[in-house]
């Protein structure tokens, strides 16, 4: 390793020495005078005068930090983002099973039939919480519980 180090160093040296022994030279053209159109066009013999402008004398302070201005004033308005909501049911009512002296409902729970009771929690999110039936008509209430939001359930029973 100490070899490879000191050979970058002799390297080094080597292209300071090539650089200090380089001319370099700026490249010139030659103008000739041209007539085009008319007009005459510059030529290397026409001296170049840089002139200046006489400008009114300024009071602004360039260099000053201007000064910031205050943000608009609230109209008394707030913006309430709007309540997130929960996804509609996946489920699909099938029917009701009889078990002894209970009953029990079957759902459509992802191309399953799965019968429920209250308690169970379906697909990780939705929990049943109640199974009513009142006057032929069914209604199974479930908490999705991500968003803690009652959603219910409605299916005819046609009994």
């Amino acid at each position: 390793m100490m070899t490879a180090l000191l050979a970058t160093l002799w390297l080094t040296l080597q292209s300071r020495k090539h650089e200090e022994s380089i001319e370099i030279s700026q490249p010139t053209r030659v103008l000739n005078t041209l007539q085009l159109n008319g007009q005459k066009l510059a030529s290397n013999d026409t001296p170049l005068i840089l002139k200046t402008r006489d400008l009114p004398d300024s009071n602004e302070n360039l260099f000053s930090i201007p000064p910031v201005k205050a943000p608009p004033q609230a109209r008394n308005t707030v913006f309430i983002a709007p309540k997130p909501v929960a996804p509609a049911l996946p489920f699909k009512y099938l029917g009701r099973m009889l078990v002894g002296a209970g009953s029990g409902v079957m759902l459509n729970v992802q191309g399953e039939v799965t019968p429920i009771q209250q308690g169970d929690v379906l697909l990780g999110q939705y929990k049943v919480q109640a199974v009513h039936e009142n006057a032929g008509a069914l209604e199974i209430q479930f908490l999705y519980l991500p968003l803690n939001q009652t959603q219910t359930l409605s299916a005819q029973t046609g009994s």
